[in-house]
């Protein structure tokens, strides 16, 4: 029998000598300290920013109070956080992100298990405390370096089994792709009065694929107002004869992942082309006008991820343009 809500945070506060309460936004940069530490120490790619954590602290949709936790030593120290994040503005399938962490020199006393149980039973409290007959499945997830073993472990135990793996991919941008006409389709700039009109051909394009769900009106503008958007790269392409937008590249500036990697690089962060437009080249024109645009900023390279099992044949296409992958993550997923 899963824990209770109640149960699991018992459990917490039975760990000796660490206190527990959501996390206080003053205290963010402390907890961006920490996530910097373990995720160091992991060599996560992908990693936390102070301006992150600010963003979902500060968003409409979140509720910091309740879906967080941070627990303190008794020298103040962080030692681990709980976060189990609930998105209760999408109703087709009910995602709750697990995103805790245990401080690297505290793992072994059983924290990262009891933070997971936490987080479990609070994404389960929610779920049946506000379901629905019309309301989708309970999916949580949790995304881990393919290759950090303990979380891995301590995901499988608690019934979350591996779902997809995806690649961390970058290729330099000393020679870059030629930019090469399409036939009835042509690219232009970043336009926020078409900001709407984006908005819904990349959920259109991207509802074929694994684990998607429309985002709502107010998730997308978080999307554009984030700090890591950059509307100078993105790339819209626009076909001729309807003046529809049929394709975009929305691209990213994580500059707290360049220090780590090694060099500044320009990251497509959705990349998406109309069903009916596919096959023309559309998606080769809009990453090589996105490279053009992060090496014309002084990028040394270009970024983006892809699902390694995605039908689309994105892969394929990404290393027949040089990207090659620079790291592996998967995700792991409880559904209900």
């Amino acid at each position: 029998m899963p824990d209770t809500e109640s149960t699991a945070h018992l459990r917490l506060d039975e760990l000796t000598g660490i206190s527990w309460r959501p996390f206080p936004r003053e205290e963010l940069p402390d907890i961006a300290a920490f996530y910097a530490e373990c995720e160091r120490y992991d060599d996560n790619p992908e990693r936390t920013s102070l301006e992150k954590l600010q963003e979902f602290w500060d968003s409409p949709r979140s509720v910091p109070e309740e879906d967080t936790l941070v627990g303190r030593d008794q020298d103040g120290r962080v030692v681990a956080t709980a976060w189990a994040g609930c998105n209760r503005v999408v109703t087709e399938g009910r995602g709750v992100y697990l995103g805790g962490a245990v401080r690297p020199d505290r793992r072994g006393e059983g924290i990262g298990d009891a933070v997971l149980s936490w987080e479990l039973a609070h994404g389960r409290a929610w779920d049946d405390a506000t379901r629905r007959e019309d309301y989708g499945p309970l999916v949580m997830l949790l995304s881990a370096p393919t290759e950090q073993t303990d979380v891995r472990d301590l995901a499988t135990r608690h019934g979350l089994p591996t779902e997809r793996y995806f690649f961390e991919m970058t290729r330099s941008l000393e020679q870059l792709p030629d930019v090469r006409d399409m036939d009835g389709v042509h690219l232009t700039d970043w336009d926020a009065s078409r900001s709407d009109e984006v908005h819904v051909a990349m959920d259109e394009a991207f509802r074929d694929h694994w684990g998607h769900t429309d985002t709502t009106p107010q998730m997308w503008q978080e999307e554009i107002d984030s700090h890591a958007f950059r509307p100078a790269w993105t790339v819209l392409a626009i076909d001729d004869a309807t003046d529809r937008v049929v394709g975009a590249a929305m691209n990213c500036a994580w500059e707290q992942d360049w220090e780590p990697q090694g060099y500044t690089e320009g990251y497509t962060d959705q990349l998406g082309v109309l069903s009916s437009h596919r096959g023309r080249g559309v998606a080769k024109a809009l990453l090589a006008e996105s490279m053009r645009r992060f090496k014309e900023s002084g990028m040394q390279a270009a970024g983006l991820g892809v699902d390694t099992a995605n039908a689309s044949g994105a892969l394929g296409l990404y290393e027949r343009l040089g990207y090659r992958p620079s790291a592996s993550t998967c995700m792991h997923q409880l559904t209900r």
